[in-house]
């Protein structure tokens, strides 16, 4: 019997995006984790204009 597994994108980016948070909840400080995430989502944000002036 044949299977074809088929991982993209999205699967690689929640399965980081799990393994951040567990780091997150043993290894940092709670005002750290507030400065990395608020980091981490402009930077995102910025991403995201960036992709959409483009067009």
């Amino acid at each position: 019997m044949n299977f074809t597994l088929l991982i993209d994108w999205k699967f690689v980016v929640a399965l980081g995006g799990s393994a951040m948070g567990i780091i997150f909840a043993a290894k940092m400080e709670p005002d750290a984790v507030e400065r990395v995430s608020v980091h981490l989502a402009d930077a995102c944000k910025e991403y995201a204009v960036a992709g959409n002036g483009n067009r």
